[in-house]
């Protein structure tokens, strides 16, 4: 992605996921199963896999449909990771002790809802990421920790080379028909995080990644927002602590919240892209807001040499539905060695 770099854009090169076990992801549910009721829930270790395909060899495993086996999110097929997943399971029947050839079940618990899309809190991430030579990032990594980094949505939002955002356009134009509302649902989304990376891009570049009269501003650690038509003291302090962040259009029909440069400048942005405004109002999507920033918290690291090898291993915590590379871009010009 060719976009703008909240801290500069980093000199150092390097690698990441030279090996799957290099890329670590563990989900934060933000709360424990109750230990009863009519849905087992499964804490499960992949590697090398993506979820869908997990998903199916549990309900192999288990007996039961793919479709009655969910997850919350899903999760890098070129990674270790650890989830959850769920089935409806009647609560007399006995739990068989299941094996599967792809991955590791290490924990089975029952619970009285089912698990939606989106249930859980955050994502724990480890990463090793390999440096092409001996070199200290101590100033950039302090900075963010301190100051979080752009929240873009990350590549995998777009699809192999971009084709989730070509096809929402063949989409629009009535080129491409799609019937599937979840392959519709994706490309809506990949339309509408564009727009809104370009927004923040903008926002970088047009030096205004700080509080502007007319902003509307969300509450760290929740989706609520509220607008600020005048920049004061106080306002300025809780930026400056975390308190609230910037935030951005998640476009859709209805009036944006925001006014004055603010406004201008979303307008100028979405005005550049017609054709994906026009589609996105007639899907019947609204007008939301998601912040500018991400705040990397529980964030370390450390550095590590393997004879004349030298790494760079990270660990951080991110809310659920924001990209971990958009932190290790902020951190090294890296290349991601399991595309090719």
């Amino acid at each position: 992605m060719n976009l703008a770099y909240l801290h500069g854009k980093p000199e150092v090169k390097a690698s990441i996921r030279n090996q799957n076990e290099d890329f670590e992801v563990e989900e934060v549910l933000g709360f424990e199963p109750d230990g009863a009721g009519e849905h087992l829930w499964l804490w499960v270790e992949k590697n090398g896999q993506n979820t869908a395909f997990i998903g199916k060899e549990i309900a192999k495993a288990f007996g039961v449909s793919a479709k009655s086996v969910s997850h919350s999110g899903l999760k890098d097929r070129h990674a270790v990771t650890r989830q959850w997943f769920n089935l409806p399971w009647p609560i007399k029947q006995d739990i068989p002790t299941v094996e599967l050839e792809n991955a590791k079940i290490f924990k089975t618990v029952r619970h009285g809802k089912k698990l939606k899309i989106g249930t859980h809190k955050a994502n724990f991430f480890r990463l090793k990421i390999k440096l092409e030579q001996a070199v200290n990032l101590d100033e950039r990594l302090t900075a963010i920790k301190q100051f979080g980094v752009a929240n873009y949505f990350g590549e995998q939002r777009f699809g192999r080379d971009g084709d989730n955002l070509d096809n929402a356009i063949k989409m629009f134009s009535g080129e491409l028909k799609v019937k599937d509302r979840k392959l519709q649902s994706i490309y809506l989304s990949s339309a509408r995080s564009y727009l809104f990376n370009q927004i923040l891009d903008a926002r970088i570049q047009a030096n205004m990644f700080k509080p502007v009269a007319g902003d509307a501003f969300i509450l760290s650690g929740s989706n609520s927002f509220f607008k600020a038509d005048v920049i004061d003291d106080e306002i300025i302090a809780r930026f400056e602590s975390g308190d609230i962040l910037l935030s951005g259009s998640l476009f859709g029909k209805g009036d944006s919240i925001v006014s004055g440069e603010v406004a201008q400048l979303e307008e100028n942005c979405l005005n550049a892209y017609p054709q994906i405004v026009a589609g996105l109002i007639e899907a019947g999507l609204k007008q939301e807001r998601r912040a500018l920033q991400l705040p990397v918290s529980d964030f370390n690291w450390s550095y590590s040499q393997n004879n004349n090898e030298y790494f760079l291993e990270v660990e951080f915590k991110l809310p659920a539905g924001c990209f971990a590379t958009s932190v290790l871009r902020e951190i090294v010009d890296y290349q991601d060695v399991s595309k090719s």
